[in-house]
């Protein structure tokens, strides 16, 4: 890859305003030149997680609302026990939210199969009008994006969005048979076992019982009950922060409900790299275009955020992308954190951290919302980042295309609290430093 300074130099391209742009009907939806913003405030109402066993013994296992005990939860493929997971937290979610399929207007999904295999058999059950979605890891964000588009401009009520990967159907098909046991390199990522979803509904919509908004608590008490089996296997339930969906949150206090106010939705950056152990150091130039798009258009600065979470750069991708932000003039050090480091703890042998569709969706789902609703956290930039290549074009030598979505997440009563650029007082949770975690190399 080119010097740093190179790289920013290259990601600053093309990035003056473009005088033939066409005046704007409604300028309001939209800021700066890639980011829109949702004026009345698309609220997630309900999101679940669930993960595989290795997920569940990492630093975030209590939040998880089902860990199973083995990676094929019982079923003759691997395949088939991914698509299990994606149904699960899509019923999951629904319950939490006291809603029926037949409540959604739409259900965006994606992940890593060829064709969206998992999504589309997932819709066929759910039996809701289906969005397949590919971003690859970024896909997480692009649909949080998609259904806050769709909810803020009236054309649906609800929309659920789901995600999944698995381990071993991401080495099946992008790699290696896992029967071989190939050695990795330590730049290599361990793709997540899990699932992901989340209800996002228009404003106005009836929050479950014991939420509360800048309106205050809510009025309404949608119908529904929890599903009993949530957090790590063989703990009890009672207590665990997977265990409690609705209802008052940490000490009684009301849950906060959060809003998906912005999305800056990426370009494909293509550095010419080709080494697909390597996915982090290639994702990193489209994370900081992105973060960078996104503090421009919206005039905010990254202390403006309690964090920036990215999707799966792991501790390679992470680091780069520290340096990538520094180059461009934002300090972001104090605030970016990874997902695909905050999974696994460094004893857990997976490289360099993790990733995969799961991987963002599972901390965003499991543990950054419920931060959120507890007060802990109040703004936070998810950019989820993904690597556009398959088997059959870096086999044939071509570069990985990669991209990076953000979408801007924001306790209800943010604005209301006058809060703006005050930079927050949340902070990730004990154990879970922005950016402190990853993988040893095996």
């Amino acid at each position: 890859m080119a010097s740093l300074t190179a790289v920013a130099s290259m990601l600053e391209k093309g990035r003056s305003p473009r005088p033939a742009a066409p005046e704007r009907r409604d300028p309001g939806r939209r800021v700066g030149q890639q980011t829109l913003v949702f004026r009345t405030r698309p609220r997630i109402v309900a999101a679940a997680a669930v993960a595989g066993p290795k997920e569940g013994q990492g630093p975030l296992g209590a939040y998880w609302d089902r860990t199973y005990r083995d990676r094929l939860l019982g079923e003759r493929s691997w395949e088939r026990a991914e698509r299990r997971m994606c149904l699960d937290a899509a019923v999951l979610a629904l319950e939490k939210a006291g809603l029926e399929p037949a409540d959604i207007d739409l259900l965006l999904a994606g992940d890593l199969m060829n064709q969206l295999t998992c999504a589309n058999f997932t819709a066929a059950e759910l039996d809701i009008p289906f969005l397949g979605l590919f971003a690859a890891c970024a896909t997480w964000a692009a649909s949080l994006g998609l259904a806050a588009m769709a909810t803020d401009a009236g054309y649906a009520t609800r929309v659920l969005c789901t995600t999944s990967s698995h381990h071993d159907t991401a080495e099946r098909q992008y790699r290696f048979p896992t029967e071989l046991g190939n050695q990795r390199p330590a730049t290599s990522q361990w793709t997540a076992t899990g699932a992901a979803a989340a209800v996002l509904a228009a404003a106005g919509t009836p929050l479950p019982q014991g939420w509360e908004s800048a309106n205050g608590p809510a009025g309404a008490s949608p119908q529904g009950s929890e599903s009993g089996s949530g957090g790590k296997a063989g703990q009890p339930a009672a207590g665990r922060p997977g265990s409690a969906p609705r209802g008052p949150g940490a000490g009684g206090r009301p849950r906060r409900a959060v809003a998906v106010t912005h999305a800056t939705f990426g370009r494909v950056i293509d550095m010419g790299l080709t080494d697909p152990f390597d996915m982090g150091s290639a994702m990193a130039p489209a994370a900081a275009d992105t973060i960078r798009q996104h503090l421009q258009d919206t005039g905010r600065r990254p202390g403006d955020y309690d964090l920036i979470v990215t999707g799966d750069l792991a501790r390679y991708g992470h680091q780069l992308l520290v340096e990538l932000l520094r180059e461009q003039g934002y300090d972001a050090e104090g605030v970016l954190a990874d997902c695909g480091l905050m999974l696994y703890d460094a004893s857990q042998g997976v490289y360099a951290g993790g990733s995969g569709t799961a991987c963002s969706g599972m901390v965003t789902a499991g543990y950054l919302l419920r931060r959120m609703e507890q007060g802990d956290l109040r703004r936070v930039l998810l950019v989820c980042t993904g690597c556009l290549h398959s088997t059959t074009t870096y086999k044939q030598g071509d570069t990985l295309p990669t991209v990076a979505h953000a979408v801007a997440l924001e306790v209800d009563d943010a604005a209301a609290a006058g809060r703006a650029g005050d930079g927050g007082n949340g902070s990730p949770a004990a154990g879970v430093r922005p950016g402190g975690r990853g993988g040893d190399p095996a």
